[in-house]
């Protein structure tokens, strides 16, 4: 059965979509069989991988659509070596008819218990809310990321979250763990990123992963280029990180299965 990710913050701007798809590829380069689903309306899965038109089929047809074969709303990229569901919830209409249709929130884990048994990973990019699409995605997790900025806006996001977090996880998903607080586009020359990174490890102590996401250019020029930053830089700081950050998932959970290369 696949470990399946979530990620996941009320805030944006926190570096969400940009460290699904960098751990979704880092797991893919260790030879992990991967499906990345974009489970955001604002579809940026895609545009991180160059992708600017239309999608035909996708998330939409994944949640409202059940008939519809998962192999059909996938597109697969032999260079990155994973399989990617695209969000097409791409206006207020789409977003009602899911709300309208999808009255269940276990409807994506029951998708994915049924069809996605190929994979070792399923990273989902979950929308900055609290509505269907979030809940479906929370509900078919087995971890959640936090991606955090260390600013005081993002520390009172997740006081929020973490609040929410625990009356989701025993009404719909007793078996959801939060895999760690993930600090992003840290910069080490500034006061305020040093105190703040201080005081989480102070006060939550494993609770926030070990590997920290720098600031750096290649992780910008990358998204700009429509590329994961390990495509496009596999020795830079960031695509280290994320490497870095994959291996720490995988020994935390023990989630090394014996087919993957390590």
């Amino acid at each position: 059965m696949p470990t399946t990710i979530v990620f996941s913050s009320e805030k944006g701007g926190v570096g969400k979509t940009t460290s699904a798809v960098n751990l979704a590829t880092a797991f893919a380069v260790g030879g992990y069989r991967v499906l990345l689903i974009d489970m955001d309306p604002q579809g940026s899965v895609r545009f991180s991988f160059g992708i600017k038109g239309p999608i035909a089929k996708g998330t939409l047809q994944l949640l409202t659509e059940p008939k519809t074969p998962l192999t059909a709303l996938m597109q697969s990229s032999a260079e990155h070596g994973m399989d990617y569901v695209f969000s097409n919830i791409d206006t207020i209409a789409a977003e009602r008819l899911v709300d309208a249709q999808v009255q269940r929130p276990d409807t994506l884990k029951g998708r994915l218990a049924r069809e996605g048994g190929a994979y070792d990973f399923i990273i989902l990019d979950a929308p900055a809310s609290t509505g269907t699409l979030a809940l479906n995605a929370l509900t078919a997790a087995d971890l959640v990321i936090l991606p955090l900025q260390c600013e005081s806006l993002a520390i009172k996001s997740l006081k929020r979250f973490l609040s929410a977090f625990k009356e989701m996880q025993v009404k719909y998903n007793p078996h959801l763990r939060v895999a760690g607080i993930l600090l992003t586009m840290y910069d080490r020359s500034i006061e305020v990123h040093r105190r703040i990174s201080r005081q989480l490890y102070d006060t939550l102590y494993d609770a926030v992963f070990a590997t920290i996401i720098p600031k750096s250019k290649e992780v910008t020029e990358a998204s700009a280029l429509g590329q994961s930053v390990i495509s496009y830089n596999i020795n830079s700081v960031g695509a280290t990180a994320y490497i870095r950050l994959a291996k720490e998932i995988l020994d935390r959970y023990g989630l090394r299965p014996e087919l993957a290369v390590s």
